[in-house]
Parts: structure tokens; sequence; C-alpha cells
């Protein structure tokens, strides 16, 4: 068996794909990134989104394969698209954050982190418990960057008086 016949994204007779038939290629999709096979992962969700365009998780999908790829422009992207279409969904605002925070945008990275914490107030999805770490993170990143540039600041050298 090939690789790309271990996750096809259509029947052998060309038809469209049935819903329970496009959630069972998602998880295929979602298996091989879990293995480490991004690029394979890639293509089965570019398949799918190409077949349902306004499903936010393809979108989802998509950024993250491209995170993984380190393709970070593409990621963020498919991650506002996600975004666009359900605007509820943790995932791609931390996933976003990740990107913002490779990309050296750390503000941004912590208004993705908290917005994605403040969409699970009771902290039951385990992602927002890394939301919640990123967040405090981020923004002791730029607490400290903050604080070398300022005139006075301890790590300044400088007194201010």
């Amino acid at each position: 068996m090939t690789t790309q016949a271990k996750a096809p994204v259509s029947n052998e007779d060309g038809k469209p794909l049935s819903g329970p038939e496009m959630l069972e290629r998602a998880t295929d999709g979602f298996n091989l990134f879990q293995d480490g096979h991004f690029q394979e992962s890639l293509a089965v969700f570019e398949q799918l989104s190409a077949m349902d365009p306004a499903e936010a998780y393809f979108q989802t999908a998509l950024g993250a394969c491209y995170l993984a790829l380190e393709d970070l422009d593409r990621a963020e992207a498919f991650f506002n698209r996600a975004i666009e279409l359900d605007p509820t969904d943790i995932t791609p605002f931390v996933n976003r954050g990740e990107v913002h925070l490779r990309q050296g945008k750390v503000m941004e990275a912590a208004h993705d982190f908290n917005h994605a914490v403040s969409l699970d107030p009771e902290g039951k999805d385990p992602l927002s418990a890394r939301a919640r770490m990123l967040a405090a993170a981020a923004l002791e990143s730029a607490e400290e960057a903050q604080g070398l540039s300022e005139p006075g600041s301890p790590e300044s050298g400088t007194s201010g008086r």
C-alpha cells in the first residue's frame, strides 16, 4: 500500500464523498498529522477543503499542517479563515497565537491566547490551559523586552534621574 492509497479522499468511482466518508478521511488526515506525515496530511485536507471550503475544521487543519511545515504566512491565512468561519473555536486562536510568537509578534500572540482563554472561561478544554500558559509567557516576554528598552529601568542600566 502506498502513502497515497493510505488516505484517499475520493471513492474509487470518483463520486463525491458522503458526510461519514469525509469524516473518515479527516480522521485519516489527522492520524497522518499525528504521525508526523505533514505533507500527506496536507494533501488530504486540501482535497477535503476543496470539497467543503466552509468547514472551519479543514481550514484549521490546513493551518496546522503549514505551521508544522514552517510556512507561517500560509498557516496564519488558514487560521484567519477558520476564525472567520467559526469564531467560537479555541484551536485556531491558539495556533495563530503560536504563529505570531514565531514571527516575533508577541502582543498579537498574547491577544490570541487571551481570546482563546475567554472562549473557555471554565477551563474545560485542555487547549485553553495551553493558551493560558502561552499567554502568560508572551506577556512576560513583552514586559521584559519593554523593560530593556525603557530608560530608567533596572535592565537599561540608567537611573532615569
